[in-house]
């Protein structure tokens, strides 16, 4: 292309090109509809596969739903099975058809577990349980072993335990007076007079007595004593004779209890439980052997009685002992 020198000094200058510019290109409607068709195929392909990717979401849900399902009721089966509680209530189960079967376990992703239809409700309304006779059987048999039958359950050994021994009797009553514990003194039965001296010793029963040799004259009392006597003993003396009448009691006596520490020797008629006609007390003497005779006054008594000489005291100590005893007019 040809052009004019730019000549600053020419002032006509003008620039003048050698060939014409082209003139602008025309719009081409082919490339329009090209361009268009181009875009709806691509937004309608885009909305085809957002389409196919939300159906089968659902679809892959629905399978999944389905599967669980479908394991759920496979695992209660086999765990009903395995836990039948003996081969016998089984095989009685499967023989029955006439047997209602059992709901399925409800699968672990549902909301509510389904209603267990009852006795008079009929077969459970399982659509895979109502389309495979076989599955019928399975959870009829599966049920049946979870849940043995009223005749397996009553069919039991006997126990083989040993009967417990019978109760031991109760402990014998405690001896009455009439046997006399260990420690009372062997006495002589027989009648006396109430007007000489009684031995201690000669008692014919007695409580919580013993005996010693005595340091007292042997000529009235014998050569024992009633010794170291606490509250609660006694001695009894059958058939003494009053004759007409007594109205004094005599009683040989020796003590070497502590200090502050006495009792009282009384004197009953025909029953211990009877009360006192007369009584003495006495506290230390100096000794177990320092004898001495205590009076006592007692109501006026005639006749043959049984003679209770009873020993009482406040406190557990032994605090006397008797060699003889007498009464007087």
């Amino acid at each position: 292309m040809a052009s004019r020198v730019n000549d600053q000094s020419d002032p006509e200058f003008v620039w003048e090109p050698s060939t014409p510019p082209p003139p602008p290109k025309a719009a081409n409607p082919r490339r329009r509809v090209l361009i268009f068709s181009a875009a709806t195929v691509l937004v309608a392909g885009t909305l085809t596969g957002v389409a196919f990717m939300v159906d089968g979401g659902r679809a892959r849900a629905t399978n999944v739903r389905t599967a669980a399902e479908s394991s759920d009721r496979t695992t209660a089966v086999t765990v009903g099975a395995t836990t039948s509680p003996t081969p016998t209530s089984a095989a009685s189960s499967t023989s029955a058809p006439s047997a209602p079967a059992s709901a399925p376990a409800p699968p672990a992703s549902s909301a509510a577990a389904p209603a267990v239809p009852g006795p008079s409700s009929g077969p459970a309304a399982d659509p895979a349980a109502a389309g495979s006779p076989s599955s019928r059987g399975v959870t009829s048999q599966a049920s049946s072993n979870s849940s043995p039958s009223a005749s397996a359950r009553g069919v039991q050994k006997p126990s083989s335990a040993v009967p417990p021994p019978p109760p031991a009797p109760p402990p014998a009553a405690p001896p009455t007076t009439q046997a006399p514990p260990p420690g009372c003194a062997s006495g002589q039965a027989g009648s006396a007079s109430a007007f000489s001296p009684i031995a201690g010793t000669a008692h014919t029963a007695c409580w919580a007595l013993s005996t010693e040799t005595t340091a007292d004259d042997p000529s009235r009392g014998g050569g024992q004593d009633l010794s170291h006597l606490a509250g609660g003993a006694w001695a009894e003396y059958r058939a003494v004779d009053f004759g007409g009448g007594a109205t004094q009691f005599y009683g040989r006596v020796a003590s070497g209890a502590p200090a502050a520490v006495s009792g009282l020797v009384q004197v009953h008629l025909d029953n211990l439980d009877n009360p006192p006609i007369g009584s003495f007390s006495i506290a230390s003497t100096g000794g177990w052997q320092n004898w001495r005779t205590v009076p006592a006054n007692i109501a006026p008594t005639s006749g043959v009685h049984d003679v209770y000489i009873s020993f009482d005291s406040g406190q557990p100590l032994p605090f006397v002992s008797l060699h003889w005893l007498d009464f007087g007019p």
